[in-house]
C-alpha cells in the first residue's frame, strides 16, 4: 500500500490537471464567442498630450458598421476568427484573430514596417494565449500573449503589444507606431473591445510619447441583419484565403526580424493581392505556388 502521503500527492496533482482543463475549455469558449453577427461601433478618441507643442484632436473619431464573425479554424489549442464587414452594399474582408494556446514564439512590431520574432519561455507562456491579429491581406498587424480571466458572467483577456498606425491615420506623419494595452471582454450581449493607445514617435534616433489615446470598440449580437452579402463572399473566397495564411505562415521568421513593403518592383501589394482575390471570386482559385509568387518580394529579412 502506497503511503498516505503518496496518495495525497496523486490526488493533488489529478486536482489540478482537471482544473487546468477546467479553465482551458473556459478560454475556447470565450474565444469562440467571439464569432457570429455583430453591429460594431469604432469610438477614438485622444484625451491628452503627452509631447510639448502638441494638442490632442478634440474631434472624436466615430463609425458603425456590421461585422459577421467565422470560426475558419479548430485544431484545439489554435483558433482562427475572420471579421468581415459589411457596410451598406460594401463588404470588406477585415481583420482577422489567430489564438495559439502556450505559443513559445510572437510577433513583435518594431515600427517601419519591421516585425522582429520574439521567444518566450513555456513556463512564461504556460496557462496563456498568444492572439495575433492580422491586416485585411492577412501580413501581420500585431499580438500579444496573456491569460484569460474568467469570472461571475465574463471572461477578459488583456495583453500589450505595439501596432502599427491604424488604417484611419495612415497619412498622419507625426507618429509612427501605437503601444497599446488590448482588452477583449465577453458577456451575455457580444464583447467589447478596449484599448488604451499611446501614440508613439520613434525615428531618426528620437523615441518619445505623443498623446494618449482611447479605444471602444463595442460588437453587439443581432439576429435581424441581412449578411447574404458577406456570407457569399466569404463562401467563394475561404480557401483562397486559407492558403494565403498558410504562406503567411511560412514567411515568418523562425528568428530574426521581416520587413514587409508595401511596394515592390512588381507593384502594389493590395493591388497585387486584390487581383487574386477577383480570380478567387470568379471561380479561379490561385494555386498555391501563385500565391507564395505573389506575397515573397514583399517580405525582407533583416
Amino acid at each position: 500500500m502506497k503511503p498516505l502521503s503518496s496518495l495525497l500527492a496523486v490526488l493533488l496533482i489529478g486536482s489540478s490537471a482537471f482544473a487546468d482543463d477546467a479553465t482551458f475549455e473556459k478560454d475556447r469558449k470565450a474565444i469562440l464567442s467571439m464569432a457570429g453577427d455583430f453591429k460594431v461601433g469604432f469610438h477614438f478618441q485622444e484625451t491628452f498630450s503627452m509631447h510639448e507643442g502638441y494638442e490632442a484632436v478634440e474631434k472624436p473619431y466615430e463609425e458603425n458598421a456590421f461585422e459577421t464573425v467565422k470560426v475558419v479554424e479548430d485544431s484545439g489549442k489554435r483558433i482562427v476568427l475572420q471579421h468581415i464587414l459589411q457596410a451598406g452594399p460594401m463588404v470588406v474582408k477585415h481583420w482577422a484573430q489567430i489564438w495559439t494556446y502556450e505559443d513559445t514564439e510572437i510577433l513583435e512590431f518594431q515600427g517601419g514596417r519591421v516585425w522582429t520574432s520574439k521567444k518566450i519561455s513555456a513556463e512564461e507562456a504556460k496557462g496563456k494565449w498568444s492572439q495575433r491579429v492580422t491586416q485585411v491581406d492577412d501580413s501581420p498587424r500585431y499580438e500579444g500573449i496573456a491569460a484569460w480571466m474568467h469570472g461571475g458572467e465574463t471572461s477578459e483577456w488583456t495583453a500589450a503589444a505595439n501596432r502599427p498606425k491604424p488604417r484611419r491615420e495612415e497619412k498622419r506623419e507625426d507618429y509612427d507606431l501605437l503601444v497599446v494595452t488590448n482588452r477583449h471582454t465577453i458577456t451575455s450581449q457580444g464583447w467589447f473591445h478596449e484599448q488604451d493607445n499611446t501614440k508613439w514617435v520613434k525615428r531618426e534616433g528620437k523615441e518619445y510619447p505623443l498623446c494618449r489615446e482611447i479605444g471602444f470598440n463595442p460588437y453587439l449580437r443581432v439576429k435581424d441583419h441581412d449578411f447574404a452579402k458577406a456570407n457569399d463572399y466569404w463562401q467563394k473566397t475561404a480557401p483562397f484565403w486559407k492558403d494565403v495564411r498558410s504562406v503567411w505562415d511560412e514567411l515568418y521568421p523562425d528568428q530574426g526580424s521581416i520587413k514587409v513593403l508595401t511596394k515592390a518592383d512588381e507593384g502594389r501589394l493590395q493591388d497585387l493581392v486584390s487581383e487574386l482575390v477577383d480570380d478567387a471570386e470568379d471561380g479561379k482559385t490561385p494555386a498555391v505556388e501563385k500565391i507564395r509568387e505573389t506575397l515573397k518580394p514583399f517580405v525582407v529579412a533583416q
